[in-house]
């Protein structure tokens, strides 16, 4: 299964269905220009809209659910998933849905909107990913968060000087696309 396929299957499905939602996790990290591999799709959603979530996403082959996770509960890290499994030919595909609850409060309204050639792309802001990926221990987006932090040229030339793409960059399954740097927008403002 291609990634980048499904997705944008997926978000065509959530945004077909009303769903708020935000792309966040290694797909988000990867499409703010970090080179990082990733073997799953998180998607951030409201916890009234999980049911809705998964109704649309069924008639794309996510039907095996997971009972539900939580992770570091009781803690300022607490965060909520709903894990649900696409096996096609023998390949098998998470997609997780994180619940804006508890730590995850409030990164639905800090979201950044683009288009691409296979259609909308919503995705977590830059600061609300940096936040999220800090609770983690593993150091896989350490290496550039200081450029990415630092919307400047020197930030820039600090990434370019790691061979790290670009702060901003997306790309498409057509490859990388031009930044959008200063011109994040989501409902019609500028992005945080």
């Amino acid at each position: 299964m291609n990634l980048v396929d499904e997705l944008h299957g997926i978000v065509g499905a959530l945004l077909g269905s009303g769903v708020e939602h935000a792309v966040c996790g290694g797909v988000a990290v990867t499409a703010y220009g970090a080179t990082r591999s990733t073997k799953d799709i998180d998607i951030l959603v409201a916890p009234a809209d999980l049911p809705r979530a998964l109704e649309a996403v069924r008639p794309l082959g996510y039907a095996l659910a997971a009972l539900p996770i939580v992770f570091d509960e009781g803690t300022e890290k607490e965060r909520h998933v709903q894990r649900v499994s696409k096996i096609r030919d023998g390949e098998h595909l998470v997609l997780d849905f994180l619940l804006a609850t508890a730590s995850l409060a409030g990164f639905l309204q800090d979201r950044v909107e683009v288009t691409l050639p296979e259609g909308r792309l919503i995705l977590v802001s830059r600061g609300a990913l940096l936040q999220m990926k800090g609770w983690r221990a593993a150091p896989r987006i350490s290496p550039i968060s200081t450029a990415w932090r630092a919307d400047t040229h020197e930030g820039r030339r600090e990434a370019r000087s790691r061979r790290a793409p670009v702060p901003g960059m997306l790309w498409s399954s057509a490859g990388r696309l031009p930044s959008f740097g200063n011109t994040e927008v989501f409902a019609g403002g500028p992005a945080q």
